[in-house]
């Protein structure tokens, strides 16, 4: 296992990290390449598109797991950052923090990668600009950036239409493009309000500090709702995809329906669970003060 200590924060990547990621790259682009190859199992495309993957990936959830640490630290907690299995966390003793403190801790996860996303298109626009053109109305037109610091280095890696570059395997353009979108979509899914996302550890914290006694039942009965409304949906997706059913129609944009799947499932089914340790936690008083 890599690790190493920086500024008091302890850094370590477990194996499974690089494993697992290695993995979920060759089922998403292994049909891509493997058609381009003839079927072959495994090609020279293909494993190059599996390490820009996982460098993408580790790059995206250090980043992310160093926004919270270094956070804490400034707040004088010390923490740990583990990247394992397909993702990572940062743990350190911010129970110990003020409510407000533990926000921004929380916060700056998202917040980190919100930033490097915006070093991203400083460097080279042009996946931002492509993002701008897809949705294709006069407001996003204009936010597109004319003015990349890549134009100082080596102006030939961006030069063309983005498409054209990947359909060539542009290595560098395929790069920034996996980075940048994957960064975004990371930290934005992130902060949807369930638990234990970022975006559910504010909400908690919101609510414990609006209903100091029924604040932790409200986020993880709302956390359960909306995570097994989603897992509901991603279900109907995955039936339909597999023609198991033939209705309803749904949107979804990624690749593997049956990840998001697990991701929203897993969540439910926690927040569900501690939802009903709290309601017999609850009981448990009553009945206690009942008997008294």
């Amino acid at each position: 296992m890599l690790s190493w200590k920086m500024w008091d924060i302890s850094f370590a990547i477990h194996p499974s990290f690089w494993i697992w990621n290695a993995i979920f790259g060759f089922i998403l682009y292994q049909p891509i390449a493997g058609r381009n190859a003839g079927g072959d199992l495994l090609t020279k495309e293909l494993l190059i598109l599996i390490a820009i993957w996982v460098g993408c990936n580790f790059l995206t959830v250090i980043v992310h797991e160093m926004g919270h640490a270094f956070t804490g630290r400034v707040m004088g907690q010390p923490g740990e950052v583990t990247l394992s299995g397909l993702g990572g966390q940062a743990v350190g003793a911010y129970l110990e923090l003020s409510p407000k403190q533990r926000l921004l801790v929380t916060f700056m996860g998202p917040g980190a990668g919100f930033l490097f996303a915006f070093f991203l298109v400083a460097v080279d626009g042009s996946v931002w600009n492509w993002c701008m053109n897809w949705f294709g109305t006069p407001f996003w037109m204009s936010l597109k950036c004319n003015w990349y610091l890549i134009d100082f280095i080596n102006p030939d890696l961006h030069k063309g239409h983005i498409e054209d570059r990947i359909n060539e395997f542009h290595i560098y353009t395929i790069g920034m493009m996996l980075l940048f979108t994957i960064n975004l979509i990371n930290n934005i899914m992130n902060l949807l309000p369930i638990i234990p996302m970022d975006g559910g550890m504010l909400f908690k914290e919101v609510c414990v500090m609006i209903w100091p006694t029924a604040g932790l039942k409200i986020a993880f009965g709302f956390s359960f709702l909306l995570a097994a409304g989603c897992t509901i949906y991603m279900l109907l997706y995955v039936l339909v995809k597999y023609r198991v059913l033939s209705k309803p129609e749904l949107w979804y944009p990624f690749a593997l329906p049956e990840f998001s799947l697990i991701i929203f499932g897993s969540p439910a089914f926690q927040c569900l669970a501690a939802y009903q340790k709290l309601s017999e936690g609850e009981r448990h008083n009553e009945y206690m003060q009942k008997e008294e």
